[in-house]
Protein backbone atom coordinates (compact mmCIF):
# COMPACT_ATOMS: atom_id res chain seq x y z
CA UNK A 1 0.00 0.00 0.00
CA UNK A 2 1.20 3.49 -0.83
CA UNK A 3 0.60 6.15 1.81
CA UNK A 4 1.23 9.85 2.03
CA UNK A 5 -0.10 12.72 4.06
CA UNK A 6 -3.62 13.77 3.13
CA UNK A 7 -4.85 17.33 2.81
CA UNK A 8 -8.46 18.09 3.72
CA UNK A 9 -10.46 21.28 3.84
CA UNK A 10 -12.67 22.23 6.75
CA UNK A 11 -12.39 21.12 10.36
CA UNK A 12 -12.67 17.47 11.40
CA UNK A 13 -12.64 17.29 15.16
CA UNK A 14 -10.00 19.13 17.18
CA UNK A 15 -6.66 19.19 15.35
CA UNK A 16 -3.47 18.32 17.14
CA UNK A 17 -2.01 21.80 16.66
CA UNK A 18 -2.29 25.03 14.71
CA UNK A 19 0.76 25.46 12.48
CA UNK A 20 2.77 28.68 12.29
CA UNK A 21 5.82 29.28 10.08
CA UNK A 22 8.85 31.29 11.12
CA UNK A 23 11.53 32.86 8.93
CA UNK A 24 15.12 33.58 9.91
CA UNK A 25 14.44 37.15 8.85
CA UNK A 26 14.13 38.91 12.25
CA UNK A 27 10.59 39.13 13.53
CA UNK A 28 8.93 37.43 10.53
CA UNK A 29 6.20 34.97 11.52
CA UNK A 30 3.53 33.80 9.10
CA UNK A 31 0.88 34.11 11.78
CA UNK A 32 -2.74 35.22 12.13
CA UNK A 33 -2.81 38.56 13.93
CA UNK A 34 -4.74 37.07 16.85
CA UNK A 35 -1.89 34.67 17.61
CA UNK A 36 1.10 36.86 16.80
CA UNK A 37 1.91 38.03 20.35
CA UNK A 38 1.66 34.50 21.73
CA UNK A 39 3.89 33.10 19.00
CA UNK A 40 6.53 35.79 19.48
CA UNK A 41 6.51 35.31 23.27
CA UNK A 42 6.84 31.53 22.94
CA UNK A 43 9.69 31.78 20.46
CA UNK A 44 11.50 34.33 22.63
CA UNK A 45 11.03 32.29 25.81
CA UNK A 46 12.35 29.13 24.17
CA UNK A 47 15.20 30.97 22.42
CA UNK A 48 13.89 29.42 19.20
CA UNK A 49 16.50 30.30 16.54
CA UNK A 50 14.28 29.52 13.56
CA UNK A 51 16.97 27.70 11.63
CA UNK A 52 16.02 25.09 9.04
CA UNK A 53 14.96 21.61 10.21
CA UNK A 54 13.68 22.90 13.54
CA UNK A 55 10.24 23.24 15.07
CA UNK A 56 8.82 24.37 18.38
CA UNK A 57 5.85 22.67 20.07
CA UNK A 58 3.96 25.21 22.17
CA UNK A 59 1.48 23.58 24.54
CA UNK A 60 -1.54 25.63 25.59
CA UNK A 61 -1.45 27.46 28.89
CA UNK A 62 -5.22 26.96 29.12
CA UNK A 63 -7.39 24.21 27.66
CA UNK A 64 -9.26 26.75 25.55
CA UNK A 65 -6.06 27.81 23.77
CA UNK A 66 -4.69 26.25 20.61
CA UNK A 67 -1.64 24.05 20.73
CA UNK A 68 0.86 25.73 18.41
CA UNK A 69 3.46 24.11 16.18
CA UNK A 70 6.03 26.63 14.94
CA UNK A 71 7.97 25.31 11.94
CA UNK A 72 11.10 27.04 10.70
CA UNK A 73 11.39 28.23 7.11
CA UNK A 74 15.07 29.04 7.30
CA UNK A 75 16.46 31.85 5.17
CA UNK A 76 14.28 33.78 2.73
CA UNK A 77 16.75 33.11 -0.10
CA UNK A 78 16.73 29.32 0.28
CA UNK A 79 15.55 27.53 -2.86
CA UNK A 80 12.27 25.63 -2.84
CA UNK A 81 11.75 26.73 0.76
CA UNK A 82 8.00 26.18 0.89
CA UNK A 83 8.11 22.60 -0.37
CA UNK A 84 10.94 21.98 2.04
CA UNK A 85 8.89 23.50 4.88
CA UNK A 86 6.09 21.08 4.04
CA UNK A 87 8.57 18.30 4.61
CA UNK A 88 9.65 19.69 7.97
CA UNK A 89 5.99 19.96 8.95
CA UNK A 90 5.51 16.24 8.26
CA UNK A 91 8.72 15.43 10.14
CA UNK A 92 7.46 17.38 13.15
CA UNK A 93 4.12 15.59 13.03
CA UNK A 94 5.88 12.24 13.04
CA UNK A 95 8.25 13.19 15.84
CA UNK A 96 5.41 14.51 17.99
CA UNK A 97 3.01 11.74 16.89
CA UNK A 98 0.44 14.27 15.70
CA UNK A 99 -2.25 12.65 13.59
CA UNK A 100 -3.57 16.00 12.37
CA UNK A 101 -2.78 19.70 12.32
CA UNK A 102 -4.59 22.81 11.11
CA UNK A 103 -3.25 25.52 8.85
CA UNK A 104 -4.69 29.03 9.00
CA UNK A 105 -5.95 30.36 5.67
CA UNK A 106 -3.31 31.45 3.19
CA UNK A 107 -4.53 35.04 3.56
CA UNK A 108 -4.04 34.84 7.34
CA UNK A 109 -0.55 33.42 6.88
CA UNK A 110 0.25 35.97 4.19
CA UNK A 111 1.76 33.35 1.86
CA UNK A 112 -0.72 33.36 -1.04
CA UNK A 113 -0.13 30.71 -3.69
CA UNK A 114 2.97 29.44 -1.83
CA UNK A 115 0.47 27.40 0.16
CA UNK A 116 0.20 25.03 -2.83
CA UNK A 117 3.96 24.41 -2.75
CA UNK A 118 3.83 23.89 1.01
CA UNK A 119 1.06 21.31 0.72
CA UNK A 120 2.75 19.60 -2.20
CA UNK A 121 5.93 19.33 -0.13
CA UNK A 122 3.99 17.82 2.77
CA UNK A 123 2.47 15.16 0.53
CA UNK A 124 5.78 14.41 -1.16
CA UNK A 125 7.63 14.07 2.14
CA UNK A 126 4.73 12.17 3.66
CA UNK A 127 5.06 9.47 1.00
CA UNK A 128 5.61 5.93 2.25
CA UNK A 129 5.54 2.61 0.38
CA UNK A 130 4.22 -0.13 2.64
CA UNK A 131 4.39 -3.74 1.42
CA UNK A 132 1.64 -4.87 3.82
CA UNK A 133 3.92 -6.71 6.22
CA UNK A 134 2.35 -8.91 8.87
CA UNK A 135 3.38 -6.49 11.61
CA UNK A 136 2.51 -2.98 10.36
CA UNK A 137 5.36 -0.51 10.31
CA UNK A 138 4.65 1.97 13.14
CA UNK A 139 6.39 4.69 11.14
CA UNK A 140 3.84 4.40 8.35
CA UNK A 141 0.82 6.39 9.45
CA UNK A 142 -1.58 8.65 7.60
CA UNK A 143 -1.26 12.30 8.66
CA UNK A 144 -4.00 14.85 8.03
CA UNK A 145 -3.41 18.51 7.35
CA UNK A 146 -6.60 20.54 7.67
CA UNK A 147 -6.82 23.61 5.46
CA UNK A 148 -9.31 26.45 5.23
CA UNK A 149 -12.12 25.96 2.74
CA UNK A 150 -11.13 29.28 1.20
CA UNK A 151 -7.99 27.55 -0.13
CA UNK A 152 -9.76 24.69 -1.89
CA UNK A 153 -8.28 25.54 -5.30
CA UNK A 154 -4.73 25.51 -3.93
CA UNK A 155 -5.39 22.21 -2.18
CA UNK A 156 -6.66 20.63 -5.39
CA UNK A 157 -3.66 21.89 -7.33
CA UNK A 158 -1.19 20.52 -4.78
CA UNK A 159 -3.00 17.20 -4.47
CA UNK A 160 -3.08 16.54 -8.22
CA UNK A 161 0.61 17.32 -8.56
CA UNK A 162 1.71 15.28 -5.54
CA UNK A 163 -0.48 12.34 -6.57
CA UNK A 164 1.18 12.05 -10.00
CA UNK A 165 4.72 12.42 -8.63
CA UNK A 166 4.12 10.03 -5.74
CA UNK A 167 2.65 7.49 -8.16
CA UNK A 168 5.90 7.68 -10.14
CA UNK A 169 7.93 7.25 -6.94
CA UNK A 170 5.83 4.25 -5.91
CA UNK A 171 6.50 2.61 -9.28
CA UNK A 172 10.24 3.18 -8.90
CA UNK A 173 10.34 1.72 -5.40
CA UNK A 174 8.05 -1.22 -6.19
CA UNK A 175 9.90 -4.57 -6.19
CA UNK A 176 10.33 -6.03 -9.66
CA UNK A 177 8.22 -9.09 -8.90
CA UNK A 178 5.32 -6.73 -8.16
CA UNK A 179 5.91 -4.46 -11.17
CA UNK A 180 6.42 -6.56 -14.29
CA UNK A 181 6.14 -4.88 -17.69
CA UNK A 182 2.50 -6.03 -17.97
CA UNK A 183 1.57 -4.69 -14.53
CA UNK A 184 3.42 -1.43 -15.15
CA UNK A 185 1.62 -0.90 -18.45
CA UNK A 186 -1.79 -1.70 -16.96
CA UNK A 187 -1.33 0.66 -13.98
CA UNK A 188 -0.03 3.46 -16.19
CA UNK A 189 -2.92 3.03 -18.63
CA UNK A 190 -5.45 3.22 -15.80
CA UNK A 191 -3.90 6.34 -14.27
CA UNK A 192 -3.57 8.21 -17.58
CA UNK A 193 -6.93 7.20 -19.03
CA UNK A 194 -8.60 8.67 -15.93
CA UNK A 195 -7.22 12.06 -17.00
CA UNK A 196 -8.42 11.79 -20.60
CA UNK A 197 -5.15 10.51 -22.09
CA UNK A 198 -5.52 8.02 -24.96
CA UNK A 199 -3.35 4.97 -24.28
CA UNK A 200 -2.29 2.11 -26.56
CA UNK A 201 -0.29 -0.87 -25.29
CA UNK A 202 1.62 -3.07 -27.74
CA UNK A 203 2.48 -6.62 -26.66
CA UNK A 204 4.89 -9.18 -28.11
CA UNK A 205 2.80 -10.05 -31.21
CA UNK A 206 2.45 -6.38 -32.17
CA UNK A 207 6.15 -5.73 -31.52
CA UNK A 208 7.17 -8.69 -33.66
CA UNK A 209 4.93 -7.52 -36.49
CA UNK A 210 6.27 -3.99 -36.09
CA UNK A 211 9.89 -5.10 -36.21
CA UNK A 212 10.99 -3.76 -32.81
CA UNK A 213 13.89 -6.21 -32.71
CA UNK A 214 15.95 -4.18 -30.25
CA UNK A 215 13.28 -4.24 -27.54
CA UNK A 216 12.55 -7.91 -28.27
CA UNK A 217 16.24 -8.84 -28.04
CA UNK A 218 16.61 -7.25 -24.61
CA UNK A 219 13.42 -8.97 -23.43
CA UNK A 220 14.39 -12.39 -24.79
CA UNK A 221 15.89 -13.64 -21.53
CA UNK A 222 12.86 -12.81 -19.37
CA UNK A 223 9.75 -14.87 -18.66
CA UNK A 224 7.79 -11.59 -18.75
CA UNK A 225 6.87 -10.31 -22.20
CA UNK A 226 7.75 -6.71 -23.07
CA UNK A 227 5.33 -3.88 -23.68
CA UNK A 228 5.45 -0.64 -25.61
CA UNK A 229 3.08 1.90 -24.08
CA UNK A 230 2.02 4.85 -26.22
CA UNK A 231 0.06 7.66 -24.51
CA UNK A 232 -1.41 10.58 -26.45
CA UNK A 233 -2.45 13.92 -24.99
CA UNK A 234 -3.86 16.28 -27.59
CA UNK A 235 -4.25 19.50 -25.64
CA UNK A 236 -5.01 21.50 -28.78
CA UNK A 237 -7.21 19.25 -30.91
CA UNK A 238 -7.77 21.97 -33.49
CA UNK A 239 -4.08 22.13 -34.34
CA UNK A 240 -2.47 19.34 -36.37
CA UNK A 241 0.82 17.71 -35.51
CA UNK A 242 2.64 16.86 -32.30
CA UNK A 243 4.71 19.36 -30.37
CA UNK A 244 6.75 16.86 -28.41
CA UNK A 245 7.41 13.18 -27.89
CA UNK A 246 8.63 12.07 -24.47
CA UNK A 247 10.43 8.72 -24.36
CA UNK A 248 11.21 6.99 -21.05
CA UNK A 249 13.34 3.94 -20.29
CA UNK A 250 11.15 1.32 -18.62
CA UNK A 251 13.44 -1.55 -17.56
CA UNK A 252 11.49 -2.94 -14.61
CA UNK A 253 14.51 -5.00 -13.54
CA UNK A 254 18.02 -4.80 -14.95
CA UNK A 255 20.19 -7.74 -13.99
CA UNK A 256 22.68 -6.81 -16.71
CA UNK A 257 21.89 -9.82 -18.90
CA UNK A 258 24.92 -12.05 -19.51
CA UNK A 259 27.09 -9.13 -18.41
CA UNK A 260 25.65 -9.73 -14.97
CA UNK A 261 25.60 -6.85 -12.51
CA UNK A 262 27.32 -7.39 -9.17
CA UNK A 263 26.34 -6.55 -5.62
CA UNK A 264 25.61 -4.12 -4.09
CA UNK A 265 24.03 -2.49 -7.15
CA UNK A 266 21.99 -5.36 -8.58
CA UNK A 267 19.34 -5.34 -5.85
CA UNK A 268 18.66 -1.67 -6.59
CA UNK A 269 17.91 -2.33 -10.24
CA UNK A 270 14.17 -2.26 -9.74
CA UNK A 271 14.67 1.49 -10.14
CA UNK A 272 15.79 1.24 -13.78
CA UNK A 273 12.35 2.33 -14.99
CA UNK A 274 12.56 5.75 -13.31
CA UNK A 275 12.78 7.48 -16.70
CA UNK A 276 9.52 5.85 -17.76
CA UNK A 277 7.89 6.82 -14.47
CA UNK A 278 9.01 10.44 -14.89
CA UNK A 279 7.68 10.68 -18.44
CA UNK A 280 4.33 9.14 -17.49
CA UNK A 281 3.98 11.40 -14.46
CA UNK A 282 4.81 14.44 -16.58
CA UNK A 283 2.07 13.53 -19.03
CA UNK A 284 -0.37 13.04 -16.15
CA UNK A 285 0.57 16.46 -14.75
CA UNK A 286 0.08 18.04 -18.17
CA UNK A 287 -3.32 16.40 -18.58
CA UNK A 288 -4.57 17.37 -15.12
CA UNK A 289 -3.89 21.04 -15.81
CA UNK A 290 -5.28 20.78 -19.38
CA UNK A 291 -1.97 21.60 -21.05
CA UNK A 292 -2.55 23.19 -24.47
CA UNK A 293 0.24 21.30 -26.22
CA UNK A 294 0.02 18.07 -28.22
CA UNK A 295 2.28 15.53 -26.53
CA UNK A 296 2.86 11.80 -26.89
CA UNK A 297 4.77 9.54 -24.49
CA UNK A 298 6.40 6.38 -25.82
CA UNK A 299 7.62 3.97 -23.14
CA UNK A 300 9.35 0.63 -23.78
CA UNK A 301 8.92 -1.75 -20.84
CA UNK A 302 10.95 -4.92 -20.29
CA UNK A 303 13.25 -6.84 -17.97
CA UNK A 304 16.93 -7.49 -18.75
CA UNK A 305 17.63 -10.95 -17.34
CA UNK A 306 19.19 -14.28 -18.29
CA UNK A 307 18.09 -17.61 -19.70
CA UNK A 308 19.06 -19.72 -22.71
CA UNK A 309 17.30 -17.34 -25.07
CA UNK A 310 19.06 -14.20 -23.80
CA UNK A 311 20.99 -12.05 -26.24
CA UNK A 312 24.78 -12.29 -25.99
CA UNK A 313 27.85 -10.04 -26.07
CA UNK A 314 29.09 -10.13 -29.65
CA UNK A 315 25.63 -10.52 -31.21
CA UNK A 316 24.47 -8.26 -34.01
CA UNK A 317 20.79 -7.38 -33.77
CA UNK A 318 18.48 -5.26 -35.86
CA UNK A 319 16.39 -2.30 -34.73
CA UNK A 320 13.07 -0.74 -35.65
CA UNK A 321 14.98 1.94 -37.57
CA UNK A 322 16.68 -0.73 -39.70
CA UNK A 323 20.12 0.03 -38.27
CA UNK A 324 22.12 -2.97 -37.08
CA UNK A 325 23.58 -2.91 -33.58
CA UNK A 326 26.72 -4.71 -32.44
CA UNK A 327 26.17 -5.76 -28.83
CA UNK A 328 29.40 -5.44 -26.87
CA UNK A 329 27.77 -5.39 -23.45
CA UNK A 330 24.29 -6.69 -22.62
CA UNK A 331 24.17 -4.32 -19.65
CA UNK A 332 23.97 -1.40 -22.08
CA UNK A 333 20.40 -2.39 -22.84
CA UNK A 334 18.61 0.87 -22.05
CA UNK A 335 19.86 2.65 -25.15
CA UNK A 336 18.75 -0.30 -27.32
CA UNK A 337 15.12 -0.20 -26.18
CA UNK A 338 15.11 3.60 -26.28
CA UNK A 339 16.29 3.47 -29.89
CA UNK A 340 13.22 1.47 -30.92
CA UNK A 341 10.93 3.79 -28.94
CA UNK A 342 12.52 6.89 -30.47
CA UNK A 343 12.06 5.42 -33.96
CA UNK A 344 8.42 4.64 -33.18
CA UNK A 345 7.82 8.22 -32.01
CA UNK A 346 9.39 9.66 -35.17
CA UNK A 347 7.66 7.30 -37.60
CA UNK A 348 4.18 7.56 -36.08
CA UNK A 349 4.06 11.13 -34.70
CA UNK A 350 6.72 13.25 -36.44
CA UNK A 351 7.18 15.43 -33.32
CA UNK A 352 8.75 18.87 -33.36
CA UNK A 353 10.82 18.00 -30.29
CA UNK A 354 11.98 14.67 -28.93
CA UNK A 355 13.16 14.21 -25.33
CA UNK A 356 14.21 10.92 -23.77
CA UNK A 357 14.72 10.34 -20.04
CA UNK A 358 16.60 7.39 -18.60
CA UNK A 359 18.66 6.02 -15.74
CA UNK A 360 21.21 5.23 -18.40
CA UNK A 361 24.75 5.26 -17.04
CA UNK A 362 26.16 4.73 -13.58
CA UNK A 363 29.21 6.79 -14.47
CA UNK A 364 27.18 10.01 -14.60
CA UNK A 365 26.67 9.72 -10.82
CA UNK A 366 30.42 10.06 -10.37
CA UNK A 367 30.34 13.31 -12.37
CA UNK A 368 27.15 15.07 -11.26
CA UNK A 369 26.22 13.01 -8.18
CA UNK A 370 22.64 13.52 -6.94
CA UNK A 371 22.33 17.27 -7.48
CA UNK A 372 22.15 17.47 -11.29
CA UNK A 373 20.96 15.30 -14.16
CA UNK A 374 22.97 15.35 -17.37
CA UNK A 375 21.50 16.71 -20.58
CA UNK A 376 22.87 16.07 -24.07
CA UNK A 377 21.20 17.82 -26.99
CA UNK A 378 21.61 18.54 -30.69
CA UNK A 379 19.64 21.80 -30.46
CA UNK A 380 20.61 24.78 -28.31
CA UNK A 381 17.10 26.20 -28.03
CA UNK A 382 15.75 22.89 -26.79
CA UNK A 383 18.61 22.47 -24.33
CA UNK A 384 18.20 26.00 -23.00
CA UNK A 385 14.46 25.53 -22.55
CA UNK A 386 14.87 22.29 -20.62
CA UNK A 387 17.63 23.73 -18.44
CA UNK A 388 15.46 26.75 -17.66
CA UNK A 389 12.52 24.48 -16.81
CA UNK A 390 14.80 22.46 -14.55
CA UNK A 391 15.89 25.58 -12.71
CA UNK A 392 12.31 26.79 -12.31
CA UNK A 393 11.13 23.41 -10.99
CA UNK A 394 14.22 22.83 -8.81
CA UNK A 395 15.19 19.77 -10.87
CA UNK A 396 18.53 20.97 -12.14
CA UNK A 397 20.19 19.92 -15.42
CA UNK A 398 23.83 20.28 -16.44
CA UNK A 399 24.63 20.31 -20.15
CA UNK A 400 27.34 17.93 -21.31
CA UNK A 401 29.30 18.15 -24.59
CA UNK A 402 28.02 16.37 -27.68
CA UNK A 403 29.89 16.81 -30.96
CA UNK A 404 30.92 15.00 -34.12
CA UNK A 405 34.38 14.56 -32.58
CA UNK A 406 32.85 11.89 -30.37
CA UNK A 407 31.28 9.80 -33.17
CA UNK A 408 34.06 7.21 -32.92
CA UNK A 409 32.64 6.09 -29.57
CA UNK A 410 29.85 4.18 -31.29
CA UNK A 411 31.54 3.10 -34.53
CA UNK A 412 31.43 -0.62 -35.28
CA UNK A 413 33.54 -2.64 -37.71
CA UNK A 414 30.70 -5.06 -38.46
CA UNK A 415 27.42 -3.16 -37.87
CA UNK A 416 25.92 0.29 -38.22
CA UNK A 417 26.47 1.16 -34.56
CA UNK A 418 27.92 -0.40 -31.42
CA UNK A 419 26.10 -0.25 -28.07
CA UNK A 420 29.21 0.27 -25.94
CA UNK A 421 32.23 2.56 -26.29
CA UNK A 422 35.77 1.30 -26.91
CA UNK A 423 37.61 0.14 -23.77
CA UNK A 424 40.95 1.78 -24.39
CA UNK A 425 43.75 2.28 -21.89
CA UNK A 426 42.26 5.58 -20.73
CA UNK A 427 39.56 3.63 -18.93
CA UNK A 428 36.72 6.03 -19.81
CA UNK A 429 34.56 3.62 -21.78
CA UNK A 430 32.71 1.50 -19.17
CA UNK A 431 29.25 3.00 -18.90
CA UNK A 432 30.34 6.13 -20.76
CA UNK A 433 27.49 8.66 -20.61
CA UNK A 434 28.56 10.36 -23.84
CA UNK A 435 28.80 7.03 -25.68
CA UNK A 436 25.21 6.34 -24.64
CA UNK A 437 24.15 9.76 -25.90
CA UNK A 438 26.01 9.31 -29.20
CA UNK A 439 24.27 5.95 -29.68
CA UNK A 440 20.83 7.55 -29.20
CA UNK A 441 21.77 10.45 -31.45
CA UNK A 442 22.13 7.99 -34.37
CA UNK A 443 18.42 7.23 -34.05
CA UNK A 444 17.18 10.75 -33.18
CA UNK A 445 19.39 12.99 -35.31
CA UNK A 446 16.56 13.79 -37.72
CA UNK A 447 14.75 15.68 -34.93
CA UNK A 448 15.49 18.39 -32.39
CA UNK A 449 16.38 16.00 -29.61
CA UNK A 450 17.64 15.93 -26.04
CA UNK A 451 18.69 13.05 -23.80
CA UNK A 452 18.44 13.41 -20.01
CA UNK A 453 20.40 10.93 -17.89
CA UNK A 454 18.84 10.74 -14.41
CA UNK A 455 20.87 7.83 -13.02
CA UNK A 456 22.14 10.04 -10.19
CA UNK A 457 18.97 11.99 -9.45
CA UNK A 458 16.26 9.33 -9.64
CA UNK A 459 17.14 7.99 -6.19
CA UNK A 460 18.20 10.11 -3.21
CA UNK A 461 20.52 8.91 -0.47
CA UNK A 462 19.48 11.81 1.77
CA UNK A 463 16.71 14.33 2.28
CA UNK A 464 16.09 16.91 -0.42
CA UNK A 465 13.55 19.72 -0.59
CA UNK A 466 11.30 17.40 -2.61
CA UNK A 467 11.64 14.01 -0.91
CA UNK A 468 13.30 11.88 1.72
CA UNK A 469 15.76 9.08 0.88
CA UNK A 470 14.50 6.84 -1.91
CA UNK A 471 12.79 7.48 -5.23
CA UNK A 472 12.53 11.19 -6.06
CA UNK A 473 10.24 11.38 -9.09
CA UNK A 474 12.92 13.55 -10.73
CA UNK A 475 11.99 14.76 -14.19
CA UNK A 476 8.21 14.88 -13.87
CA UNK A 477 7.99 18.51 -12.74
CA UNK A 478 10.80 19.54 -15.07
CA UNK A 479 9.10 18.12 -18.17
CA UNK A 480 5.70 19.47 -17.17
CA UNK A 481 7.20 22.94 -16.73
CA UNK A 482 8.92 22.66 -20.12
CA UNK A 483 5.67 21.64 -21.81
CA UNK A 484 4.13 24.96 -20.76
CA UNK A 485 6.58 26.68 -23.13
CA UNK A 486 5.08 24.72 -26.04
CA UNK A 487 1.53 25.90 -25.43
CA UNK A 488 0.12 28.14 -28.15
CA UNK A 489 -1.95 31.24 -27.39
Amino acid sequence: MTRWSTIETGTLGHPGATVIFASLTPGVFHTPAALRARVEDAARSASFPGTSRQWLDVLPAQLADDRLLIVSLGHDHEEDRWRSAGGYLVAAMRALDLASVRLPASTELGIGSDLASLLEGAMLHGFQLDQERRQPNPGVCDRRILVSGADTALVERATLRARAINRARAWVEQPANKLTPAIFAAEAEQALAAQGVVVHVLGRPELEQLGAHGLLAVAAGSQHDPRLLVAEWRGDANRPGWDAALVGKGVTFDGGGLNLKARPIIEKMKFDMAGAAAVLAALELAATRQCRANVVAVVPMTENTIDGKAYRPGDVISSLAGLTIEVINTDAEGRIILADAITYAIDHYDPTYLVDVATLTGLITGVLHEEYAAIYANDDTLADGLIRAGSDSHEELWRMPLSAKQDYLVESAIADVVNYGPSGYLGFAPGSPVAAAKFLERFASARRWAHIDIAGTAWASRRTSRSGPGATGFGASLLDRWLTSLEKD
